[in-house]
């Protein structure tokens, strides 16, 4: 069997590494600050790898670098809450992905309906129960089973490019 030719304007990945993150970047995401209670201690980081799994049941997938502040927490946890940003919340985003943050004191959480912290003013806060969690290369994809969900009024926030824009009202 032979190897097929490239297309042309494709590039190999094991020749160019960079180019998987920077065709990565092109696509359009939304931004959450993903949460948890351990011990009495929140826990929590920036996502943009968010993923409706299943409508029955109702899975949703994060996604967690193993070298993550916050992984070994996040291993343990019960219940966590997908916080999508609102449109104007580009500082906490970077708060939840600095590393040492403080990161609780850059936004009032209360306590969802299972425990973990909401963020009053977020897109969209989705919180449920850990279903089972995957190794899946350098990072763990979580799976939780989403049981409360609070829509907000706000647009969401969306990075693409390296940058965060602002959606067209409709």
């Amino acid at each position: 069997m032979t190897t097929p030719e490239p297309v042309p304007g494709s590039t190999d990945i094991r020749h160019e590494p960079a180019a998987l993150r920077d065709g990565l970047a092109r696509m359009a995401t939304s931004v959450s600050v993903v949460t948890a209670e351990v011990d009495g201690r929140r826990h929590g980081f920036t996502a943009n790898s968010v993923v409706s799994v299943s409508a029955d049941p109702p899975l949703v997938a994060i996604c967690l670098a193993s070298t993550a502040e916050c992984h070994e927490a996040f291993t343990r946890a019960r219940t966590v809450a997908v916080n999508v940003l609102a449109d104007g919340q580009e500082q906490l985003s970077r708060v939840f992905a600095t590393r040492g943050a403080d990161k609780f004191d850059a936004a009032p959480f209360t306590a969802g309906d299972l425990g973990a912290p909401v963020l009053p003013g977020a897109a969209v806060a989705l919180e449920g129960t850990v279903h089972s969690r995957h190794r899946a290369g350098d990072h763990t994809m979580i799976l939780f089973d989403v049981a409360y969900v609070r829509i907000g009024r706000s647009a969401p926030l969306v990075y693409q490019e390296r940058r965060f824009h602002r959606l067209d009202a409709a």
